[in-house]
């Protein structure tokens, strides 16, 4: 029986426990711990858009980690949200004519639910039509299924 990621409470718990699932080659694992870690990392900000947005920065950042051996933040990102706040740099990243890095690193990873784009659609109510729009149409090139309704 496998372990419940669930009863990881903080998000070093649940990086060591990723490390040794990697290590110990468990794949069937892997998911799901990522996922709690990524779960952990976005938990403490109040607003549910916020609290998405930072699980998929800790999941982009996770996966450079992998890819690099070494600790990698989102510099920009990070410094973007400083200035206009995450809202406006959600939909910012959904508006860009090119996707940007951390689009193609989660939808390389298989992460295409944690994306800017499938943010906005995912809180349609919070976007302007224009940021709907190119949402869609990049997440329909990039083959990632979105959600049709709004998030309350």
């Amino acid at each position: 029986m496998a372990y419940d990621v669930f009863k990881l409470a903080t998000a070093e718990d649940a990086r060591a426990y990723l490390n040794n699932v990697r290590r110990l080659g468990r794949t069937d694992l892997y998911p799901s711990a990522f996922r709690r870690l990524c779960e952990l990392e976005g938990k403490d900000h109040g607003d549910a858009l916020v609290v998405d947005f930072w699980r998929a920065v800790a999941a982009a950042e996770q996966v450079l980690r992998e890819q690099r051996g070494k600790t990698v933040r989102l510099a920009r990102t990070r410094q973007k949200v400083e200035r206009v706040g995450v809202h406006k740099t959600v939909e910012d990243l959904a508006l860009s004519k090119k996707p940007s890095d951390g689009f193609a690193i989660l939808t390389g990873a298989g992460l295409g639910d944690l994306t800017a784009e499938y943010l906005v659609l995912k809180y349609q109510g919070r976007f302007s039509a224009e940021a709907l729009a190119a949402a869609k149409v990049r997440l329909v090139e990039a083959h990632i299924h979105f959600p049709t309704e709004a998030a309350a």
